[in-house]
């Protein structure tokens, strides 16, 4: 018997490496077919890390079209985030919480009206009656302020605007400016706290907020409290900092237009990060070890409340998914990104799909990539 069990033991021991192998394989195969740069929607780029401590197994692997970098293997490259910059804006709103350097449920007008520019007494007029003073630090991180959003309500005349200026060195400032030109301080959707309507003006106010209390700028801020405590050396804030040298950053498209070529300095507070899937995993990491924030602030922001109808519920600053089975807490980005962590089972998804509009689904794809993982 106990020769017999020895023999089951290292034929097992022998099996598992090569079913592991085959599993990468066939994650290949099923990336691979979603490269396609014949489409109205092209996907040049595919960047995949999972990470299950549960099993002792990392995935990272890149995948593009043959015009991407030719045949030169990568590992790490870096691309432009978008909207899970939230999280780390959101991070540092927690701390300072914890630093007793604002609350949760402070008026945001306590910090911004100081700010000439910002106008903040008309930055919400709703039915013609304003409700600025209404808003708090609160509403603005789980988008319950009721503002309107310059990417989403004024799509088209914003998408043409960027065409035509695509070349701008956006500021705080001019965004601020460009809401007021398209009158969206007085189309908001709601008063304060009556509902969730997602709104990047929601964390350009926090931005603001940040640089008010910090007295320096945003990209000083999230370099000082969380890139460089983390060693994120492949994470810099695009358009604001420097490019770093020696880096490849993947193309990211809107349709047919790569928008890896048009200055999106807009997206500041609201998206501007350029990361890696690594530097995204350390962080999220590093979010739920309680090396950012402490247990009760981590549990402010993944306390997530119903949204709307087909979308994914909301904290401050922070969605939760459902992926394969298991609830993640992260963020999406507009290129067709994601960022998320499994406090069930301290697992980590980080992906770049670099088109905002693929023909297949998303979701689909990266669950059919996690079913080939348990």
């Amino acid at each position: 018997m106990k020769i017999y069990l020895l023999k089951i033991y290292l034929l097992s021991c022998l099996l598992i490496p090569l079913l592991l192998q085959g599993q990468p394989d066939s994650i290949a195969i099923i990336a691979r077919s979603k490269i396609n740069t014949q489409s109205e929607n092209p996907v040049h780029s595919i960047l995949l890390y999972v990470e299950k401590p549960d099993k002792s197994y990392t995935y990272n692997e890149e995948f593009r079209s043959p015009n991407q970098v030719g045949n030169i293997k990568l590992e790490n490259s870096q691309f432009r985030i978008a909207s899970s910059t939230k999280l780390f804006v959101s991070a540092i709103i927690l701390q300072l919480s914890e630093e007793g350097k604002l609350t949760l449920s402070d008026k945001a007008s306590r910090f911004l009206k100081g700010i000439d520019y910002l106008n903040f007494d008309n930055i919400h007029v709703y039915n013609e009656k304003g409700f600025s003073d209404q808003i708090t630090i609160e509403h603005l991180l789980s988008h319950r302020s009721g503002l309107a959003d310059i990417f989403s309500d004024k799509q088209e005349t914003f998408f043409d605007y960027v065409m035509q200026n695509s070349a701008r060195q956006h500021s705080p400032k001019s965004v601020v400016e460009l809401y007021y030109q398209l009158s969206l301080n007085k189309e908001p959707h709601f008063e304060p706290d009556k509902g969730w309507y997602y709104s990047d003006m929601n964390y350009v106010l926090l931005g603001l907020i940040i640089e008010q209390i910090e007295q320096t700028t945003l990209h000083k801020s999230i370099r000082d409290r969380i890139l460089n405590p983390l060693k994120m050396d492949d994470t810099f804030f695009e358009f604001y900092e420097p490019r770093q040298p020696n880096k490849y950053q993947v193309d990211q498209y809107v349709g047919s237009i790569n928008f890896s070529k048009i200055n999106t300095s807009f997206d500041w507070a609201g998206g501007g990060l350029v990361s890696t899937n690594k530097d995204l995993a350390v962080f999220i990491k590093s979010l739920f070890s309680l090396k950012l924030v402490n247990k009760q602030s981590l549990n402010k922001m993944i306390d997530v409340k119903f949204t709307k109808e087909h979308e994914n519920r909301y904290g401050l600053g922070m969605y939760e998914s459902e992926y394969n089975g298991n609830t993640y807490f992260g963020h999406y980005g507009f290129y067709g990104s994601y960022v998320g962590y499994s406090p069930k089972t301290n697992s980590v998804i980080s992906y770049c799909i670099s088109q905002a509009t693929p023909d297949f689904s998303v979701y689909g794809f990266i669950n059919e990539v996690l079913g080939l993982m348990k």
